[in-house]
């Protein structure tokens, strides 16, 4: 499974102010500091949910589905723990994806999605994060997330033209270097092995890399059994 970068704070501005012109979805409300200047910690009774921004970087799927994104998001923030937190996710295509993934962590190539965490997790504590410095609606915040469309579809045939040949054995080249979640049974991965659609197999990548966001990881062993239990258990 892919070793996503993990400590920098708001990295998509750099992805986002290369490709302003092309924002095709944003959920950002202006007067959002009126109704939030206090009371957006977890459990505070009637707390207003933190906004859900999707930024449209990519045309390979023109009528992509911008609500559902936003919806799948919205239900995997509610389970999660952290339903009054901001969260943005940019979809994009393989360059960019490539250029982020070389300038954040060193990999000169495209993958399937890269999480961003805004802050950090109680240290041992995977999903719970450090409170806030201030109880101000910018503090409020998971991170940011980004998919490489065409990725996913390239996965999404590779799966369906192994999972469903009727040769008993097939010769799959793999490049040992690949970066991409999908090399696995269990969690995100093994759900979405047989999940052609690259839409559907989207909503499942952002249970993974909204994970990521809180804290999870997978970089050590002990640290994979517990997120792949959490995908599994959000799945």
């Amino acid at each position: 499974m892919s070793n996503h970068y993990q400590s920098i704070s708001k990295p998509l501005a750099f992805a986002i102010s290369k490709s302003s012109a092309r924002i095709k979805s944003t959920n950002r409300n202006p007067f959002r500091i009126a109704t939030r200047l206090l009371g957006v910690k977890r459990g505070t009774p009637g707390a207003p949910p933190g906004d859900i921004a999707v930024y449209n970087h990519q045309t390979t799927i023109p009528d992509i589905d911008i609500p559902k994104l936003k919806e799948t998001i919205h239900t995997i923030r509610d389970i999660i723990g952290y339903p009054t937190y901001d969260v943005s996710l940019i979809i994009n295509e393989d360059e960019d994806m490539r250029e982020t993934n070389l300038e954040t962590r060193g990999v000169d190539k495209p993958t399937d999605i890269l999480s961003f965490p805004f802050d950090e997790h109680e240290e041992g504590q995977p999903g719970i994060l450090k409170e806030p410095t201030f109880d101000l609606p910018d503090y409020y915040n998971l991170g940011d997330m980004m998919v490489d469309v065409p990725y996913v579809i390239r996965r999404c045939e590779e799966d369906k033209e192994f999972y469903e040949s009727d040769e008993e054995e097939m010769d799959i080249e793999v490049d040992p270097f690949e970066d991409y979640v999908g090399d696995d049974e269990r969690g995100v991965s093994g759900v979405m092995a047989t999940i052609y659609d690259p839409q559907q197999r989207i909503q499942l990548l952002l249970v993974h890399g909204m994970l990521h966001l809180v804290g999870y990881d997978h970089i050590e062993d002990d640290e994979y059994e517990v997120m792949v239990q959490k995908e599994e258990d959000v799945i």
